[in-house]
C-alpha cells in the first residue's frame, strides 16, 4: 500500500478514480463473508442446533484429507480459489446432505451472490497467474500515470486472489 501511495503522489494520480485503485475489490475477502454468515448463530427451526459444529467438522475433515496446501491458507484466513474449490468439491461429494442446511442458514440469494464472488476469485486467480507475468515487463515501460494504474490492477489481482500468500 505504501508503494502505491508513493506512486500515486509521484505520478500525480490523485483524482478520486486513481486513489480508489489503492483500495480495490478483493474477491477473496468477499468470498469469506459467506463463512461468517453460515457460522453465525441465528436460531432457526429449519436448521439443526448442531449445524455450525457439523459444518465445521465436515469442512475440517475435508481440508485434512486435502492436506497442507488447502488447510494452511484457510487457517491463516487466506481464501484462494483452488483450495476453496477443492474443499467445496469434496464436501459436495462426501456430504451433500449439508447443502439444505447451508441454504436455510444463509438464504438462496446470498449463496447466489457468493457464487459471483467465487467466480471473481477464479478470474483474479487466472489473471494473476497467467496474465500478470506477461504484462509486468510491458507495465515497466509505461508513462507514470499509466504505470501507476496498471500496477494497481496487478496488485489487485494478486492480493484479491490470495496469491500473495506463499505456503
Amino acid at each position: 500500500m505504501l508503494s502505491g501511495i508513493h506512486e500515486a503522489i509521484s505520478s500525480n494520480s490523485l483524482d478520486s478514480y486513481s486513489l480508489s485503485l489503492l483500495n480495490p475489490y478483493m474477491p477473496n475477502l468477499s468470498a469469506a463473508w459467506l463463512f461468517q454468515k453460515a457460522m453465525s448463530g441465528q436460531p432457526s427451526e429449519k436448521v439443526s442446533p448442531d449445524f455450525i459444529n457439523e459444518l465445521l467438522s465436515i469442512n475440517f475433515q475435508c481440508m485434512k484429507r486435502l492436506k497442507d496446501p488447502v488447510l494452511r491458507p484457510f487457517l491463516q484466513d487466506v481464501i484462494q480459489f483452488e483450495p476453496l474449490a477443492k474443499t467445496l468439491g469434496l464436501i459436495l461429494l462426501t456430504h451433500p446432505g449439508i447443502l439444505p442446511s447451508i441454504f436455510s442458514q444463509v438464504g438462496f440469494l446470498m449463496v447466489l451472490e457468493w457464487m459471483a464472488h467465487f467466480a471473481s476469485l477464479g478470474s483474479y486467480t487466472f489473471l494473476s497467474t497467467f496474465v500478470s507475468p506477461i504484462l509486468r515487463s510491458w507495465v515497466k515501460n509505461l508513462p507514470k500515470k499509466e504505470k501507476y494504474k496498471w500496477n494497481r490492477y496487478l496488485e489487485a489481482w494478486e492480493y484479491g486472489s490470495g496469491l500473495d500468500y506463499k505456503l
